[in-house]
């Protein structure tokens, strides 16, 4: 948990960048996660992957850097559901934007999330990387589709990794 206090800090230090704008908002849509799973024994691999929808919501912080460039951190809370169980986590991307057409961006940075359930032998704190687009309907209507790769292995066991991937895909309001 301090770990994800210290990179919010990080995020809310953002707003020390000297930006020509800045913007807040709210954003929700459909979340995908997927667990990928990998054994390795004996140099033989064998891996399965597992997905459950649900949705997120949350906030986030809009710096414009340039006319072309933003950078944009994000708190979210999503979930997904599976045969009646649930997951839950929070999620905290830090997006950079770059607008290759007026309405048009793409974007790319580090992402850090942490599960909220109780789970027996689970990295609660993860890394990865996210890449996505989006797509501005007007000044404060926005849409959005992103993948963030899990890159931390999420159990603690020398010849097994379990790694979470995010898929989000969804609309977002500028106040």
């Amino acid at each position: 948990m301090k770990k994800l206090l210290v990179m919010a800090a990080i995020a809310l230090g953002l707003s020390q960048v000297q930006a020509q704008e800045t913007s807040f908002g709210l954003t929700a849509g459909l979340n995908t996660m997927v667990i990928r799973n990998s054994v390795n024994v004996l140099g033989n691999t064998a891996s399965a992957s597992n997905s459950a929808t649900g949705f997120y919501a949350g906030v986030f912080a809009d710096f414009e850097v340039s006319e072309k460039f933003h950078i944009q951190p994000e708190l979210l809370y999503s979930t997904a559901y599976k045969d009646g169980n649930s997951t839950n986590t929070l999620n905290l991307p830090i997006l950079a934007k770059y607008y290759v057409a007026d309405q048009f961006s793409i974007h790319a940075g580090p992402t850090l999330d942490y599960v909220l359930d109780e789970s027996n032998g689970l990295n609660k704190f993860g890394f990865g990387v996210a890449a996505g687009l989006g797509y501005d309907f007007s000044d404060k209507v926005f849409a959005t589709a992103r993948y963030s790769l899990g890159l931390s292995n999420r159990i603690d066991n020398p010849i097994a990794s379990s790694k979470f991937d995010y898929l989000n895909v969804g609309i977002g309001f500028r106040f």
